[in-house]
């Protein structure tokens, strides 16, 4: 028994019937795939919905032989058996009956699901989208670890779709040499702000311990202040702690040594940097030293208590 393929121009569905069971009155056929609606003419062995569009007399504008005037432009491709022009979705051409090809630049979604799962936190799978804007946005912020999160989500979403539901959320994606480009990508911008990394973080941990050397360098000077202060009131330095209280800053550690009532030694670091500050009644400058030796100086004479970020006054 001979069957009759029955194919819809607008979405590609075919499906084959017993001529027998067509009613011979029957005019309009619903695809039962798409929805739509077409009146129903028989063309040698195949059945095909269509579009009644009227007939043109121009010459000029006469479509060629193997197009399908009832597909747009704009929504069709070519059949590469027969070069009929088919709906971009169709699955088997309704000229000649053969399977359609996929696009060369169709979805995978074995290579999708492997990009998103290993690059999506970087946008690898928004550069084989041909989504260039979204996958730049999650290369800028990948380390704040949300593109990561919903690259996860992307996962799962992909994982439950078939490919022909890929296929049409994202009829185009990069061809051979961009998808190497989306697979490098995010490659080369990571190696980029590992440069940008490498450049930056000497400077701002540079910029961190002058930071540090200039809370305990200011405290120590304005620590002095105060002693030469009283000196010009007293005629003698301070010689106990009720006599002189000077302000640290946060995590700078500052020591008053009186020697006698006639002169002092001021010491002063900051925890977190390298460098330790000293000054004598004797003159107005600032020596610099390691704050390592000063450090073992202090635990060896006053304990390792004496180390507390704040102002000591040694009696």
């Amino acid at each position: 028994m001979s069957l009759l393929a029955i194919t819809c121009p607008k979405c590609g569905f075919s499906k084959e019937v017993d001529p027998q069971k067509i009613p011979a009155d029957l005019k309009r056929l619903r695809c039962p795939k798409c929805q739509h609606a077409f009146p129903l003419e028989a063309r040698e062995d195949t059945f095909i919905f269509h579009d009644m569009a009227p007939p043109v007399s121009n010459s000029a504008t006469t479509p060629p032989r193997n197009a399908n005037p009832s597909v747009p432009p704009a929504n069709a491709r070519f059949c590469s058996t027969c070069g009929k022009r088919i709906h971009a979705n169709a699955e088997i051409c309704p000229g000649c009956g053969v399977r359609v090809a996929s696009s060369p630049h169709a979805i995978n979604k074995v290579a999708l699901l492997l990009i998103t799962f290993f690059l999506g936190g970087f946008g690898g799978h928004k550069f084989y989208q041909k989504k260039y804007l979204a996958g730049v946005l999650y290369l800028l912020f990948f380390w704040t670890y949300i593109p990561g999160l919903i690259a996860l989500v992307e996962f799962f979403v992909y994982a439950f779709k078939s490919e022909p539901e890929l296929q049409r959320m994202y009829p185009e994606t990069a061809s051979g040499g961009a998808m190497v480009l989306a697979i490098l990508v995010p490659f080369i911008g990571i190696a980029m702000i590992g440069i940008l990394a490498a450049i930056a973080i000497p400077q701002f941990a540079a910029y961190r311990e002058k930071a540090y050397s200039a809370a305990a360098r200011s405290d120590l000077q304005s620590c002095k202040v105060q002693a030469e202060s009283f000196f010009s009131r007293h005629e003698s330095y301070p010689a106990d702690s009720s006599q002189l209280q000077c302000r640290t800053s946060k995590g700078v550690s500052l020591y008053y040594l009186p020697d006698g009532a006639n002169g002092y030694q001021l010491i002063s670091f900051h925890g977190n940097g390298k460098k330790a500050f000293l000054s004598w009644s004797e003159g107005a400058g600032i020596e610099e030293n390691s704050r390592d030796e000063i450090q073992r100086q202090i635990v060896e004479n006053l304990g390792s208590s004496a180390l507390e970020p704040s102002f000591h006054f040694v009696e």
